[in-house]
């Protein structure tokens, strides 16, 4: 038995995201039409290791549910890059996701050159989730 779907979104495990994250993907028309990668830091063990446990996970994504996208999700205050207080604005703070996510972008890309990649960046404000911006 064959079953597909649309995407793989690599996201952050923080539990602030939810349930934020469920009323976007809801919103986007993804929810229930991707597999969830969950892991602290999200993009941050692709450009770390680019042979290591998301790119498998990506991979098998790919090889059981033939997808066509990966949405890579980065969040504002994330302590696997030390939190909001690390960096000197929300302006650098979304540069360094952004830099991030192109390098996890490139790592993806060499090994599945038809994937479509997306970036979002989820705003943390008061604790949950505010927001959700595109950084493609």
């Amino acid at each position: 038995m064959s079953h597909t779907c649309k995407a793989a979104l690599v996201r952050c495990m923080d539990f602030r995201l939810e349930p934020g994250l469920t009323d976007y993907l809801r919103s986007q028309h993804l929810l229930h039409d991707m597999d969830m990668i969950s892991i602290a830091g999200a993009a941050k063990n692709i450009a770390a290791e680019p042979e290591g446990f998301v790119m498998t996970q990506i991979g098998l994504s790919v090889q059981l549910h033939h997808i066509s996208e990966v949405h890579l999700m980065q969040h504002t205050d994330c302590g696997a890059y030390g939190g909001s207080a690390s960096q000197t604005s929300l302006e650098a703070e979304k540069a360094m996701h952004l830099s991030e996510m192109q390098k996890a972008k490139e790592v993806i890309l060499s090994a599945h050159p038809s994937l479509i990649i997306k970036m979002f960046l989820a705003v943390i404000e008061d604790n949950q989730l505010s927001r959700v911006e595109s950084l493609d």
